[in-house]
């Protein structure tokens, strides 16, 4: 399926696909295209929920983020 950006830059979805979709979006640039997020109607509560699945403590998801982040920095060099 392919969709167009018209002359203002706006995205056209065929009208299949955006009859199924909510009205905002978050949209994320990556190096070879666009991701569109659909914005959930309560960010906070969605967040919350997804914080209660956590079972680790912010001190380990920290550690883990920066030791990936320094993976991902060795493997650039």
């Amino acid at each position: 399926m392919i969709a167009k950006v018209d002359k203002l830059g706006r995205l056209l979805l065929p009208k299949k696909i955006r009859r199924r979709l909510p009205r905002e979006f978050y949209v994320v640039e990556l190096q070879d295209g666009i991701l569109l997020i659909p914005k959930p109607d309560d960010p906070v509560r969605l967040l919350t929920e997804e914080g209660k699945k956590i079972s680790k403590s912010v001190e380990e998801l920290k550690k883990e983020i920066e030791e990936e982040a320094e993976k991902e920095v060795d493997d650039l060099r």
